[in-house]
């Protein structure tokens, strides 16, 4: 039986989606941080379970083949939590999302050997995300530390673009500057919780104040020093005063500039405001986006129900002029989003509604050509996949973020549907996270 604090010799063979190795000791799984698939490694136990127990790398013996070694270097990898995969070479990394994808259809969808499609990586996998959410600490500005909620300064983030960097930098000498308040989670004091930031691709910035108040001190000439920055087009301030560690609040106050970001993908055009959702990573969102039109094969005149739709995107992205489009999505102030996004389109053959995607559907009284799905993580509620297959679309295109979801439901599924194609697109370098676009075609059709 292992020990905590005891040293041992291992072998890295797997990883997890979390980023841990995971070696194996006496019949014991041994998940060691910071560990890449092939590495032998000394590690010290921290922590002994049942089944499992947890080390810390202490010393890398001999290092895998399979850790990056583009020499792009992070100083803040071993405390952020955010890229868990930084030490693995790119190709590794598409490699075991690739392997995600296939062991969940596998194990909990109950698929045998299914054909999957190579997933879609990037070319250059850095510089990708087009939002931000910055933590704030009297010692500066940046993301939480690695389990844990103390802040880790960082000056600049292998996963922003390169303006949002100096923005950011530029952001934390004006509230040293002024002097503003920095919110404390425990005492419900100090004024700034956070900064989000939102950037398009033609390195245009939306900047977002989180506030437990009402107004930032000196409030005028921190607008004037913000907009000599050309790329700053607007500059929000959001309130929220209530307590705990939840960044964004539900009030958005413009304080100078455009209201809303724009953004194109492809021909179509998108306007973004604080709370819009919209994929992080605008360039292989086009990817995700031209696969599901590609699945989809939306005819002439046909019918679409696009289910979890947010804020319209991926209905609006895939539908030509004539395409009759019906969004759901649960959230009020998303569909309001959609129907200006359809507006700016020149969509006039689209409807977008507010409710539960189980609820609204039933209560439709069209013959969908195709129905996409977007659910959240957990996936999709049990009588939606019910009422599914009363419908009898002739084709699902079902886009997850969760392998485990997603195999669930598509078992689930498989009782009318048939799988036809299966395409992870990785939206998220550095991380574990993988999103897959799945075409069905109705058993009976």
């Amino acid at each position: 039986m292992l020990k905590k604090n005891e040293k041992l010799m291992m072998h890295i063979d797997d990883m997890t989606k979390s980023g841990e190795g995971v070696a194996r000791h006496n019949g014991m799984t041994v998940f060691v941080d910071q560990g890449v698939v092939g590495d032998t490694v000394q590690g010290v136990i921290t922590e002994v379970k049942k089944n499992y127990a947890k080390a810390r790398l202490e010393k890398l013996e001999r290092p895998s083949i399979l850790r990056k070694s583009d020499g792009i270097l992070c100083p803040y990898k071993d405390q952020c939590g955010g890229c868990a995969f930084f030490d693995v070479d790119y190709h590794e990394q598409l490699n075991i999302k690739q392997k995600q994808v296939k062991d969940a259809l596998e194990r909990i969808g109950g698929f045998q050997d299914p054909d999957i499609l190579p997933i879609i990586g990037m070319g250059i996998p850095y510089h990708y995300r087009n939002k931000a959410q910055y933590k704030v600490s009297r010692n500066g500005i940046g993301f939480y530390k690695k389990g844990s909620h103390d802040v880790v300064p960082i000056q600049s983030c292998l996963t922003q673009p390169e303006i949002s960097n100096h923005v950011i930098e530029i952001v934390d000498q004006i509230i040293k500057k002024y002097g503003i308040t920095v919110y404390d989670e425990k005492t419900h004091k100090g004024l700034v919780r956070g900064v989000l930031q939102r950037t398009n691709r033609e390195g245009k910035v939306m900047l977002i104040f989180v506030v437990n108040g009402d107004f930032l001190p000196d409030q005028e000439e921190i607008i004037k020093e913000l907009q000599t920055l050309p790329e700053i087009v607007s500059i929000y301030l959001n309130i929220n005063k209530n307590k705990g560690n939840r960044i964004m609040g539900d009030e958005n106050v413009l304080l100078w500039g455009d209201a809303s970001l724009t953004e194109y993908l492809g021909d179509k055009r998108f306007e973004i405001s604080p709370g819009s959702f919209f994929q992080v990573n605008t360039a292989q969102t086009e990817m995700l986006y031209e696969t599901v039109k590609e699945f989809a094969n939306l005819k002439p005149g046909e019918e679409v129900y696009d289910l979890y739709c947010g804020t319209g995107t991926i209905g609006i992205y895939i539908s030509e002029e004539d395409t009759k489009l019906t969004g759901i999505e649960i959230s009020r102030e998303a569909v309001q989003d959609a129907i200006r996004n359809a507006k700016i389109n020149k969509m006039t053959n689209a409807q977008f509604l507010s409710g539960k995607a189980e609820v609204v559907t039933k209560d439709l009284e069209g013959n969908p050509d195709c129905i996409i799905l977007d659910p959240p993580r957990k996936g999709c509620d049990a009588s939606l996949i019910h009422l599914l297959q009363e419908l009898k679309a002739p084709r699902i295109v079902y886009v997850s973020c969760n392998p485990a979801s997603l195999a669930r439901d598509l078992k689930e599924l498989s009782y009318s549907y048939e799988i036809r194609e299966v395409q992870p697109v990785d939206l998220f370098p550095m991380t574990g996270h993988v999103e897959t676009v799945v075409l069905m075609s109705r058993k009976d059709t």
